[in-house]
């Protein structure tokens, strides 16, 4: 077989696998190993190299999309001095993603404002970075979510959805009562992915001895907190918020008189 077949079976082969970038990068990938003398295998495995590097960028942004995550934020950004009682090397022992691959929670909590949310995120981004599946929602969107789905008779498919990712941020837990069927699927979610060895990362305004304002079922509550602090990092911020300490700064509040 002439070389200019095999150069066009390999071209049929790569469209047929629908491995783009190698294909895209075949040409110079072959006059540099010309050029450098490259073994066979050489080149091989620097098409491979390509293809995998695509897929992965690509994968990483697919399930930036589909992740629901508000306006992205990261753990660079998030201004530590403005909040110094986040330790920052709990932070950056989250950061590399040990509570992910061991199945463990990190829980976040504190007063409105004080950035639970943009820590949230920005353990979700790196998630992502790493080609992780992460989905965000709060607690009015699971709520609303689930009512509809009960209503045509599909929460298992909602449980599913729920269940898949390897991140699940449970975003403003708190900021509103819920109801007992409300209650029953958020504890179902927690469970299954506690039995699935899945990460939660959960938001709440309340401390954990406040959850029975949250839950109709006290014994419900108890029973939702012992898997989530099973395994669980917890951070508890107490702090002014960013927003106050912004007007402040900008003469839009009245300290208070001394």
């Amino acid at each position: 077989m002439s070389a200019a077949v095999s150069y066009e079976r390999v071209r049929e082969q790569f469209q047929e696998l629908k491995m783009e970038a190698a294909l895209t990068a075949l040409d110079p990938v072959l006059e540099e190993a010309q050029k450098a003398g490259k073994l066979t295998v050489q080149v091989l495995d620097e098409l491979l190299g390509i293809e995998l590097a695509a897929r992965f960028e690509r994968r990483v942004t697919t399930n930036l999309k589909l992740s629901g995550l508000p306006r992205p934020k990261t753990l660079e950004e998030f201004d530590f001095d403005a909040q110094p009682q986040v330790p920052r090397d709990v932070v950056a022992e989250l950061a590399t993603l040990r509570f992910l691959h061991n199945g463990e929670n990190v829980l976040l909590l504190g007063p409105c404002g004080v950035g639970k949310t943009h820590l949230a995120t920005g353990l979700a981004l790196k998630a992502i970075e790493h080609g992780h599946r992460v989905y965000f929602l709060t607690l009015h969107d699971l709520v609303t979510r689930s009512r509809a789905h009960r209503e045509r008779n599909r929460l298992d498919s909602l449980l599913r959805v729920l269940i898949r990712p390897q991140v699940l941020i449970l975003d403003e837990i708190g900021y509103l009562p819920l109801e007992m069927a409300d209650a029953t699927f958020l504890f179902e979610v927690v469970n299954k992915r506690y039995q699935a060895q899945k990460s939660i990362i959960l938001t709440s305004n309340k401390s954990f001895g406040q959850w029975g304002e949250i839950f109709p079922d006290p014994v419900l509550a108890i029973a939702l907190l012992d898997r989530l602090l099973h395994h669980a990092t917890t951070l508890n911020i107490r702090g002014e918020s960013y927003r106050l300490r912004h007007r402040r700064q900008a003469g839009l509040v009245t300290p208070p008189p001394s």
